[in-house]
């Protein structure tokens, strides 16, 4: 995920966090100049328009202000940017629940609902941390490419389209790669007796 996110400088990071701690109001600053266009990608992968973007961004700073203290991230990159695609995520639900699924779908995390629906609990924290631990140690047994489709894809919300032209596949071959994924990642998750 980190040559999605960027690489990370975790002296500045460390810098950046320990202004949170402080309260400083110069950590906002800080962390938008250093992470914002990270997180106006993600946010703007999901919404698909810019309308709710800037809200999405300041929403995300909010949360982050409220979160360290007590949180002490180990990658201020991979914090901040999941707090701006939660926050995206929230806004689409409330989107298709107002508009009765309109014109905004998540695709992607529809592809992934045989692997992690409401079949089965996931909802305490070390059942999560056991799944994600999980599909860490899946992704780095696969060549670079296919982590990097099935980031993108899954983490990145980024259409097959834009994933052909980006990996200089085609579409057709994007689409079975992350059908063959999927299906490896439940099998890996099942023989593990990981609960999904």
């Amino acid at each position: 995920m980190e040559d999605y996110l960027g690489e990370v400088n975790a002296v500045e990071d460390d810098k950046i966090v320990e202004l949170f701690e402080k309260r400083s109001e110069s950590s906002i600053a800080e962390l938008s100049s250093k992470y914002g266009a990270i997180c106006q990608s993600v946010i703007q992968r999901l919404l698909g328009d810019f309308t709710d973007v800037e809200q999405c961004l300041n929403d995300t700073y909010f949360k982050v202000w409220n979160s360290i203290p007590p949180a002490k991230p180990v990658s201020l990159s991979a914090f901040t940017a999941a707090i701006a695609r939660n926050i995206a995520l929230s806004l689409l639900r409330e989107r298709r629940t107002a508009k009765r699924g309109g014109e905004f779908e998540t695709v992607s995390f529809d592809e992934l609902d045989d692997l992690v629906s409401g079949k089965s609990s996931v909802e305490s924290e070390a059942e999560r941390h056991e799944l994600v631990d999980a599909i860490n140690k899946f992704l780095f047994k696969q060549s670079e490419i296919k982590r990097q489709l099935f980031i993108n894809r899954y983490w990145g919300c980024r259409s097959i389209a834009e994933l052909a032209r980006s990996f200089g596949m085609t579409e057709s071959n994007v689409t079975v790669t992350l059908t063959r994924l999927r299906k490896k990642l439940k099998e890996y998750l099942y023989k593990r007796g990981v609960e999904i």
